[in-house]
């Protein structure tokens, strides 16, 4: 039997993007619209005594994007790029950790990017 554990982080935080390629029935999606963001990151640990502070974890997460006007970033682009930035700040053990980054909008509709252990 294996175990592994993890810890995650929650926010929330008002963005607004566009996608200009939005065509057909969701042309709408071309222009500036707005979104609550829900975003949630889960990162491997390797022991119960808060190897990883989930506090602190949230404050950085948190810190990576702050703007409101996100362009046409998509829920994909902040997901790898809050992993990313993680992953810098955990240098010397984020590559025997998983990574995972969930981001929706309005808590409906979103994506999920992982970015997997090595050893």
């Amino acid at each position: 039997m294996s175990i592994e554990q993890y810890v995650t982080v929650r926010w929330e935080q008002i963005g607004f993007h566009c996608w200009p390629e939005a065509k057909g029935t969701r042309e709408y999606l071309s222009s500036r619209h707005r979104h609550k963001f829900y975003f949630e990151v889960t990162v491997s640990v390797f022991h119960n005594d808060r190897e990883i502070e989930f506090h602190d974890l949230l404050d950085q997460a948190r810190a990576i994007i702050t703007e409101e006007e996100l362009g046409r970033s998509s829920c994909e682009d902040l997901a790898y790029r809050i992993i990313e930035s993680l992953r810098d700040t955990y240098k010397e053990s984020a590559i025997r950790r998983d990574w995972t980054c969930s981001v929706f909008e309005d808590n409906e509709v979103g994506a999920t990017v992982t970015h997997r252990r090595s050893f």
